[in-house]
């Protein structure tokens, strides 16, 4: 294996996931193993997660990224969340604490972005045009 493949590979194990959705039993439905992609969101300036079925390349999970304080990280490999959208309970079960460190940090930079720009657009400035220097 040349040093490109096991550089792909180990990229790909950090991003390697089990998604579980939370049933009406209250237990953990294990909906797949897949790659998880901090990405834009089709036809959309949202970021959102990705994540791919590792054996059929079907969509496992889309989950476009709130501002809101919805996410949870637990132990080092765990992220779980409730999915305003679908109002269903979420989590992300990392195969290395590498991946699950580095896609927190992805949603937290998002998190800040959006609470960045919403913050922007609430504040006016106001523009004084009669404000000529007397000499």
């Amino acid at each position: 294996m040349g040093t490109q493949e096991q550089s792909q590979a180990s990229f790909n194990s950090i991003q390697r996931v089990k998604v579980y959705r939370l049933n009406d039993d209250g237990k953990w439905d294990d909906q797949g193993t897949g790659h998880v992609t901090v990405d834009y969101l089709e036809r959309s300036e949202d970021l959102g997660l990705y994540v791919i079925d590792e054996e059929d390349n079907e969509t496992l999970l889309l989950h476009r990224i709130t501002p809101d304080d919805i996410y949870r990280k637990q132990e080092d490999t765990i992220i779980s969340w409730r999915d305003p959208e679908y109002s269903t309970e979420l989590a992300l079960s990392f195969e290395e604490i590498a991946g699950c460190s580095y896609t927190w940090d992805h949603i937290c930079n998002v998190q800040r972005s959006l609470q960045f720009s919403s913050a922007l657009q609430t504040v006016s400035i106001p523009l004084n045009l009669n404000n000529t220097s007397r000499m």
